[in-house]
């Protein structure tokens, strides 16, 4: 019975349980970013003229659509967690400034839902994968 105690552990299923739900939902957003064509990797590719990177959005918003889909794959499974944490904070967090920066609306559903993944993936920098990920920490 010991076991089945265990898996019910508050924290860490709490943290499978967002890590499985938040990485298939990076891992549909990038793959959206790639099936709605390069219209949509260029607006993704944007981003980074928050930076100063004003060349090849197409190939920024590739870099950035693999970026959500193999790191989404890892949150998934807890596979270097925190690097991949912190490539996706990089990605939401410049989509954040971005949105903010050319709408200046803060009620936007875009920079809202960027606010809060970044919010999200900050905090899991600090709390880690939980017991229940292939790094098993």
């Amino acid at each position: 019975m010991k076991g089945v105690e265990s898996f019910w552990d508050k924290e860490n299923f709490g943290k499978l349980f967002i890590r499985l739900a938040v990485g298939l939902f990076f891992i549909a957003l990038g793959i959206r970013h790639f099936s709605s064509g390069m219209p949509s990797l260029q607006a993704l590719g944007n981003i980074f003229s928050v930076i100063g990177i004003t060349f090849w959005p197409g190939a920024w918003g590739v870099f950035s659509a693999v970026t959500l889909i193999l790191s989404g794959m890892c949150f998934l499974i807890g596979f270097f967690f925190r690097t991949n944490c912190a490539l996706l904070l990089l990605v939401f967090f410049l989509k954040l400034l971005a949105t903010w920066f050319f709408s200046k609306n803060f009620f936007d559903a875009e920079f809202l839902l960027s606010a809060s993944l970044s919010v999200l993936l900050f905090s899991f920098l600090f709390m880690g994968a939980g017991r229940f990920s292939s790094d098993g920490k």
